[in-house]
């Protein structure tokens, strides 16, 4: 029995210390973006000034469609910030700038069009509020 015990603590010690490496690296995957050259396609997509979020998502995304998609419809509804849908086959450039490997994925903007967070997956508009709304995501 102790020895399963000691496995099981030794599992949820590894598992944390995984998740917490994993966050720290988003962390940080976030900080080198706000200080890399835009891509052209995104500096003429987004216009400065003010927040944006980006959404990938692509024609066969079932959770993209009937969860994400109503989510940032409320949040633009609601704070009146753009949403630029964008398909993560053919924008590969902003696919690749943003390190998107699963759809939907959101990428909030700051006002000068620098990533405050990106969310890989599905995001609840809660999340989404908060993250627009903070000073730091």
């Amino acid at each position: 029995m102790i020895e399963r015990l000691t496995i099981l603590l030794i599992a949820l010690a590894l598992g944390g210390t995984l998740w917490a490496l994993h966050r720290g690296w988003l962390r940080l995957r976030v900080r080198r973006l706000a200080v890399a050259a835009l891509p052209a396609s995104l500096q003429q997509l987004v216009q400065p000034g003010r927040p944006a979020i980006l959404y990938f998502t692509t024609d066969g995304c079932v959770q993209c469609r009937l969860q994400q998609a109503p989510a940032l419809e409320r949040l633009a509804a609601a704070t009146g910030i753009p949403v630029y849908q964008l398909d993560a086959v053919t924008q590969s450039d902003l696919t690749s700038f943003y390190g998107v490997m699963t759809v939907p994925t959101t990428v909030v903007l700051d006002p000068e069009r620098r990533p405050k967070a990106i969310n890989y997956g599905l995001a609840s508009l809660q999340k989404l509020q908060e993250q627009v709304l903070s000073p730091q995501a």
